[in-house]
């Protein structure tokens, strides 16, 4: 796990904090204390020792949802304040601090291997020694089962093998939450059902599983033995193979909400785009932010847990960019779940896609 980079939390705890205008937990709280700035101050006076951890500044330093909206007029190039942060709260297990809400998620993730509790043991299906590996993700599994039926759908519509494992969480939840030896457990189980597996390849809609595997496991010094895709680009690959073929979509419009991991993190924002603009007869509506400057929905890094009342009202914040007449349509189960208001029509991408395939 990572450590505190010094120099890199003082050059923001010093910046004249711009980037405030695009922090979504400042902008409904209006609490100073979890703007991006403050955050880093507290956290590089922890580091220092001129403060002690407690439940008060540790639920500060947790109200962020690694967006990485403040990059977007950040002048440090090399800073992750996110990075920071969650390092800066492992370091809160030591210290004593607890955050109470997130004590029975934990319970879970120890127990079950997720943070919803009971997995669900119907996820583990396909061929057993296919080459593709489907992860789908604790989220996904929980909450939106419909996801991953359309995603295994796309595989048999492709003419392709796939298979997948019983598949534990990730091990992020664990890590934003100051559990640094559970998330390497769960990493670890995950790795080894994923050698055992056999698979070549593994697809993930879940960009929050995405980045933990490309760019975590290589920091717990973990070596996955598999190339890792996401989805939006995988499936973009076999409609331009022809392997998959769109027919016209029972809706006129959709309204793309980029997810930030995707968007910022991964630079991955042509892929979505591509596969709706592919669908006959359904016209895309862009955002007024959207693309690498896109805005949360208030579900990343866990928060819609962590703090549910706040990730909401970020996700009505969102919602009022998103056209109304249109149907939602993103690529990640965090911002279907916080999109899922006013009654508004909420699709993940592969939903979209095997609804017209």
């Amino acid at each position: 796990m990572g450590k505190v980079n010094m120099e890199e939390l003082l050059n923001c705890a010093l910046c004249p904090n711009i980037c405030r205008c695009e922090c979504p937990v400042l902008q409904v709280t209006g609490r100073e204390a979890v703007a991006p700035a403050g955050k880093a101050r507290l956290a590089a006076m922890l580091q220092k020792e001129q403060l002690d951890w407690d439940e008060e500044v540790l639920d500060a330093v947790s109200h962020c949802l690694s967006c990485r909206g403040c990059t977007i007029h950040c002048p440090f190039a090399e800073l992750s304040l996110c990075d920071e942060l969650i390092n800066a709260r492992l370091a809160a297990k030591a210290g004593g601090a607890r955050l109470p809400q997130v004590e029975p998620y934990l319970a879970n993730l120890k127990n079950y291997g997720s943070p919803y509790g009971q997995k669900n043991e119907t996820a583990v299906c396909g061929e057993k020694g296919a080459e593709i590996l489907y992860y789908a993700g604790c989220t996904s599994m929980a909450n939106n089962p419909a996801s991953i039926e359309a995603a295994r759908s796309l595989f048999s519509k492709a003419g392709l093998s796939y298979q997948m494992i019983d598949e534990d969480c990730c091990g992020y939840p664990a890590e934003i939450w100051g559990d640094e030896e559970l998330a390497r457990r769960l990493a670890e189980e995950n790795l080894r059902k994923m050698k055992e597996s056999g698979a070549s390849t593994m697809v993930t809609g879940c960009p929050e599983c995405w980045l933990t595997f490309t760019g975590h496991y290589p920091e717990w010094g973990l070596e996955l033995p598999l190339e890792i895709i996401d989805a939006p680009a995988y499936f973009l690959g076999l409609l331009k193979e022809g392997r998959l073929k769109p027919g016209r979509a029972d809706m006129k419009k959709v309204s793309y909400h980029d997810p930030c991991i995707w968007a910022r993190a991964a630079q991955k924002t042509a892929e979505p785009r591509e596969i709706i603009n592919k669908i006959p007869g359904l016209e895309l509506h862009e955002a007024s932010s959207s693309g690498e400057k896109t805005r949360c929905c208030g579900g990343g890094a866990m928060f819609q847990l962590s703090y549910p009342d706040t990730a909401a009202a970020i996700a009505r914040r969102r919602l009022a960019e998103l056209a109304e007449d249109a149907a939602i349509v993103t690529a990640c189960p965090f911002c279907r779940e916080g999109l899922l208001q006013e009654n508004r029509q909420v699709l993940e991408l592969v939903e979209l896609l095997d609804r017209t395939c």
